[in-house]
């Protein structure tokens, strides 16, 4: 049973039970639990005083998200003292961004995902500190609306973090993972080193031996006082100066632990006892935000072994075009590639291109868990886990930094399986290198198994998984490679704009075993540039793509570099016709901002035929704008004729304006006095005239021809804008970033009435530009290229181009929504701003016209407005007599919502449709991206097979 207070928040029923997601970690009966839940459970255990953890669960295939733990202190059984240090270790650990503390009477909200909530700096200790406070007795309107601010419901469909309340909660840069490794990196710059690599080392052996002292792993307090008398810990020995005691400790542990982890440079002249002295009095004093960070605000017992990863690879030299995989992306391609409920324990997993191990260490663990569940959930000992190493986990990478990286991660994943006592009792690292990390080439490694194997390719793989490097130079041996695999391919083109990371993918499939899995990250070139279309056919065709998971619309998801991604997630078997592939559409939203969750809705989740994933370019342009009947469009007024193919007919002039590169032309119709028209002074209302120039250079690599710059002219400037202008005001100079359509004098009627035509098709010039560009969106944010120009649609009978009512919806959709929406995410209006009644009414008429064809009877009733959710009723003939239907009836409405079978949908896809004799509810999020038109429209379309399905 749970205390009232927790049933206040919705994580229990009138009865006492937990909701569905709400876990006791005291349950024993975990037999209904996923191996990943389990394996949560066991975690929390470690963290004392948490009493339940509450799942987000997902019916997609992800793994299970932990929205917060939970602490029964009802019985006021713990203190302030110990909360705040709870509070501390959770925040610390990084993975759990809430916190909920019942109390008689109150519950409060602690943040785990911003900064140090607990840290008292005036005293320098962790006090209690909750960001929100819900009184449990009193029941006025506005406690009961922050009462559905923090419920359980609100936390598992998502909505909580798309609460605008709620956004104060996190902020990722604040987080303790991200203040842990400024506050290193900026004693790395104080210690200079860059240029002193023996103190940039003893900065990060500080922080792994800080690690290990935490965990209690050294035995008992005085072992440091054997290299330094009276040393209570690591810092102590080096603030004594001396070089050889710090040595002796080094050298001991590495002879303890038989490993390099604790070796200093070779050469470590600079290791003297001034520079000793500095370090520690820089490091000591060390603040971050004049907070002290290292010894009183981090305690490292519950600080993931992937941010001391992290914070090597920081310092490691090279990288060759890799950048760090955020943990939170490198476990969602993990659900895809390594799924719990199909895991053996003994696949044999692959990264090609493994840089600090982030996959491999993932992998790691989830196979460690397998074993875990197929013997009890006792912990596995340090030889079961160095075999599961040795068996299964094999990296590739060329930078030899990255290798040792590799290996220490690695290492320290083994390390925190396992107890203190044991980890200094029996744990001795093996070596990794040339058994199953190789500092090579991946393309070297195909090369050299062909010639006669190599210890890598002994077997196939189960299963490739990781993040190449995006270069667009391929390795001598990626050469050869792709000169191979041209040759054994008729169909398959050279290697696009020579990414190296498009051939990881596709050799990395010939490396897996029948049935095997593979899930590369890749860039989004692959899927939306017309260049990479026969190279990318040519993988659908030979293999079997399960999912295209795409991030092209969430910005800054890498760190230190901005790159517009997707990761293919396929299997090696070939497809059959009839295959359907998934197409997910990630949005930028807060919870993917602060790196909490991928959140993935109803509307985000497409499925492309396989005849359309070989054959149809732009299928993903129009998922990624909002799918649904967006591409038939497309395909529509792609068979018109082109606008390009008009101007042949005509035989005008057509073409882009000059440029200017390192061959230079001098030309007689381009000199210095020439008007010129710059880029920013052709705007969408047009020309500014005033800001016509005289053109100032006299020499050009591409200068065109005269008739580009003589009137008449149509311009139209290369952006998704479309600006357009008609000029006959005597010769005009202007770049390449506009495009000029030039006519005879006889024809310039004719020309003028082609303006008038663009002007009268201009909204759904721009929806095709949009629906069709290799560019925008993609590439630059709003630029196009003149090739979408050039496939404008421009029939024979212009009246072809009138749109019917709903294509002109999701024409306005797109341009006044959607382009925002792929570009902004949580920034934009459609989910900035709430659903009102206006909203409600326009979605609703536009779904009655789409099903009136078919049922004419139906109609609208009044919108009820939840707390994050608005529930739509829509009723067939006589207006029913519901109880739960009215604005007056929400407490039965949400019943019928929150009722566990039916909240399992709202979970994972955020759209409930609810059917009751007359009466279908339509159930989703309050923000206005649930109830533009274009959402009716896909709503009325699947709400037409339900019916047909039900025999209506």
């Amino acid at each position: 049973m749970v205390n009232n207070s927790l049933q206040f928040l919705d994580f229990a029923g009138s009865d006492g039970r937990p909701v569905s997601g709400l876990v006791s970690i005291s349950d024993q009966d975990k037999h209904r639990l996923s191996i990943d839940e389990r394996a949560a459970v066991f975690d929390a255990k470690s963290f004392r005083h948490v009493d339940f953890i509450f799942f987000r669960r997902y019916l997609d295939g992800r793994s299970s998200q932990i929205s917060a733990y939970v602490v029964d202190n009802s019985d006021e059984r713990l203190g302030k003292k110990d909360l705040a240090e709870l509070h501390r270790s959770v925040w610390l650990h990084g993975k759990v961004p809430l916190l909920y503390v019942a109390w008689p009477g109150r519950i409060d909200i602690l943040t785990c995902a911003r900064g140090p909530d607990f840290w008292a700096e005036e005293d320098r200790t962790c006090q209690y500190n909750p960001a929100k406070t819900v009184t449990v007795a009193s029941q006025i309107s506005g406690e009961l609306k922050k009462r559905s601010q923090f419920s359980a419901f609100r936390l598992s469909d998502g909505t909580f973090w798309e609460d605008h309340r709620n956004k104060v909660l996190a902020n990722h840069a604040k987080a303790a993972h991200r203040s842990l490794i400024q506050a290193v990196v900026e004693a790395d710059r104080d210690l200079g080193g860059e240029n002193n690599p023996v103190l940039r080392r003893l900065l990060l052996l500080l922080v792994l031996i800080k690690y290990l002292e935490d965990r209690q792993v050294f035995p008992g307090s005085g072992w440091f006082g054997k290299y330094r008398k009276g040393a209570r810990n690591f810092f102590d020995v080096l603030k004594g100066g001396d070089p050889e005691e710090v040595r002796r400790l080094l050298k001991s542990l590495e002879r303890k632990f038989n490993g390099e982890i604790f070796a200093l440079p070779a050469d470590d002249r600079t290791l003297t006892e001034s520079n000793l002295k500095r370090f520690a009095e820089l490091v000591g004093a060390r603040t971050l935000n004049r907070q002290l960070y290292l010894w009183q605000q981090f305690s490292f017992e519950h600080l993931p072994v992937e941010i001391i990863s992290h914070l090597y690879q920081r310092f490691v030299k090279g990288g060759h075009g890799t950048v760090y995989t955020p943990p939170f992306l490198a476990g969602l391609l993990l659900d895809h590639a390594m799924p719990y409920e199909k895991l053996t324990g003994l696949e044999r997993v692959l990264d090609p291109a493994c840089g600090s191990g982030i996959f491999l260490v993932g992998a790691f663990r989830r196979l460690v868990n397998v074993w875990r569940s197929q013997n009890n959930w006792r912990r596995p000992d340090a030889k079961t886990l160095k075999s599961i190493v040795e068996r299964s986990i094999f990296g590739i990478e060329l930078d030899p930094g990255a290798v040792d990286l590799a290996a220490f991660s690695l290492s320290l994943a083994i390390c925190d399986a396992l107890q203190p006592e044991v980890i200094w009792r029996d744990l001795k690292f093996d070596p990794l290198r040339n058994s199953n990390l190789f500092e090579t080439d991946f393309f070297r490694v195909l090369l050299d198994n062909r010639q006669g194997g190599h210890p890598t390719l002994k077997e196939n793989f189960d299963i490739v998984v990781g993040n190449p490097p995006f270069e667009s130079v391929l390795t001598e041996s990626g050469i050869e490679i792709d000169k191979t695999a041209v040759m054994q391919s008729q169909d398959r083109n050279g290697l696009p704009d020579k990414q190296a990371a498009y051939l990881f993918l596709e050799q990395a499939l010939n490396v897996l075993r029948p049935g095997g899995d593979i899930c590369l990250i890749q860039p989004s070139g692959l899927l939306y540039n017309l260049k990479a279309q026969a190279f990318r056919t040519n993988i659908f065709r030979k293999y079997k793509v399960r999912a295209i998971l795409d991030f092209t619309s969430i910005r800054n998801l890498y760190e230190g570099a901005d790159p517009k991604t997707v990761a293919f997630f396929a299997c090696a078997v070939e497809p059959s016709a009839e295959h359907v592939l998934a197409h997910w559409t990630f949005r930028r939203t807060a919870s993917v901002h602060e790196r909490i969750c991928f959140e993935l809705d109803h509307y985000d989740r497409h499925h492309v035929s396989q005849e359309h994933a070989e054959s149809e370019p732009y299928v993903w342009r129009a998922n990624l704008l909002g799918g649904g009947r967006l591409f038939a469009v497309s395909q529509q007024l792609g068979r018109m004729r082109t606008l390009a193919e008009y101007v042949e007919q005509k035989r005008w002039d057509y073409g882009e304006g000059f440029n200017i590169g390192n061959r230079k032309t001098q030309v007689p119709f381009l000199t210095s006095e020439k008007r010129f028209l710059p880029t920013a002074a052709f705007t969408p209302n047009g020309i500014e005239d005033s800001k016509i120039v005289p053109i100032g250079i006299t020499k050009f690599e591409r200068p065109r021809c005269e008739e580009r710059f003589s009137p008449p002219l149509l311009l139209i400037k290369e952006i998704d804008s479309l600006p357009i202008a008609f000029w006959n005001k005597g010769p005009i100079a202007y770049r390449h970033e506009i495009v000029g359509i030039h006519a005879p004098r006889s024809q310039e009627t004719e020309l003028r009435e082609l303006y008038v035509t663009f002007r009268r098709f201009h909204e759904l010039f721009r929806f095709y530009c949009i629906l069709n560009s290799n560019r925008s969106m993609v590439g630059k944010s709003t630029a196009i290229l003149k090739k979408d120009i050039d496939r404008l649609p421009f029939p024979d009978d212009i009246e072809e181009l009138d749109l019917s009512f709903w294509e002109k919806v999701l024409c306005r959709d797109v341009l006044e929504y959607m382009t925002e929406y792929v570009r902004l995410g949580q920034n934009s209006k459609l989910l900035k701003i709430t659903a009102d009644g206006d909203d409600l009414k326009k979605y609703s008429e536009i779904f009655v016209r789409m099903l009136g064809t078919v049922y004419d009877a139906l109609k609208a009733a009044s919108p009820v407005f939840l707390d994050g959710l608005t529930c739509q009723p829509f009723y067939f003939g006589a207006r029913p007599n519901l109880s739960w239907v009215g604005e007056q009836k929400k407490d039965e409405l949400e019943k019928l919502i929150y009722d566990d079978e039916t909240h399992e949908y709202l979970r994972t896809t955020r759209v409930l449709r609810f059917y009751s004799g007359n009466v279908l509810l339509i159930v989703k999020p309050d923000r206005l991206r649930y109830w533009i038109g274009s959402t009716a429209i896909r709503d009325a379309d699947e709400t037409l097979v339900d019916l047909h399905r039900q025999g209506y």
